[in-house]
């Protein structure tokens, strides 16, 4: 699969559309342009195996079946051949096949391209991360994707879906919960941010416990943040405290948090282990810390 840097040589930013990774047109005259459109057998249509959607609503297919019926399937699908049967997959526009399909259509507007399994796996993820209705953490799992198969950095990802690093971030960070809540999230029975919220808890069962409470109790993601806030609390109350701390931990923070212009907390928890702790405030103090540590996004 291509490397990231030859794959931007290739296309213009991905955040100006799908038009900007596939141009329809391709400086086409409008008859060669209609002609480039066929009408293809619905049934010899098959799903990306690379799309990040894993859920379809069916209110929503079924309203843009019933536009479909009436209007017909506006915008072609984008396909490629696959198989020697004159068999397609599609690349783009899986719920308009799939409303189509609903809607009891034969054939469906096409348009056949070239692509590498590598092009076929970025348009399809560009595709949906572009809609707001993606699910949190489809989002999340098209961006791994596309960091582990195109090596993007943060920052390179983020300029190519037009979104800040700060987003592609804490979407990533969702990967990091337990399986019990990333189905529960999937299944919109919780917000991001409410899994934002939880991971700030560290004991896994207390997760399962709050997700639980969130469900039955509908909580509100500020209720949910007093009860994080309360339980890091008792957390905290359990280790050694500040006056049984040894002076030389002690100073240790003070010229810590003087360097990185941050609090710095170390916590013991044995005679020759603990934690560490910097804390931050905000999104701009957060980049400085990685700085002053010399952390580099092109290392993640």
């Amino acid at each position: 699969m291509p490397k990231m840097n030859e794959t931007s040589k290739r296309r213009p930013a991905l955040g100006q559309g799908l038009e900007a990774l596939i141009p329809l047109n391709e400086s086409l005259a409008p008859q060669d342009s209609e002609r480039s459109i066929k009408y293809v057998p619905i049934d010899s249509l098959r799903p990306n195996p690379f799309q990040p959607r894993r859920l379809f609503q069916e209110e929503s297919l079924a309203n843009l079946s019933e536009s479909i019926r009436e209007m017909g399937v506006i915008q072609p699908l984008i396909v490629r051949v696959r198989g020697m049967l004159g068999d397609y997959e599609i690349v783009a526009g899986e719920r308009r096949w799939r409303a189509a399909k609903m809607a009891q259509f034969k054939t469906v507007p096409v348009m056949v391209k070239e692509l590498s399994d590598a092009e076929s796996l970025e348009i399809a993820l560009i595709e949906n991360l572009q809609r707001e209705d993606l699910n949190p953490l489809d989002t999340a799992e098209a961006y791994d994707t596309l960091i582990q198969k195109f090596s993007y950095t943060h920052e390179v990802l983020a300029k190519r879906i037009g979104k800040d690093r700060s987003n592609i971030t804490n979407y990533l960070r969702l990967l990091k919960l337990p399986d019990p809540i990333k189905e529960h999230l999937r299944g919109d029975q919780l917000t991001m941010a409410h899994a934002r919220t939880l991971l700030a808890v560290d004991h896994l069962p207390t997760q399962l416990n709050l997700t639980g409470k969130i469900i039955k109790s509908k909580l509100s993601v500020r209720e949910l943040e007093k009860i994080v806030q309360n339980f890091k609390k008792k957390q905290a109350a359990k280790e050694v405290s500040p006056a049984a701390k040894d002076p030389d931990l002690s100073a240790l923070e003070k010229n810590l948090s003087r360097h990185l212009s941050a609090k710095v907390v170390i916590r013991q928890k044995g005679k020759n282990s603990g934690k560490l702790e910097i804390h931050y405030s905000s999104a701009e103090e957060l980049d400085g810390l990685l700085e002053a540590i010399g952390y580099s996004a092109d290392l993640s």
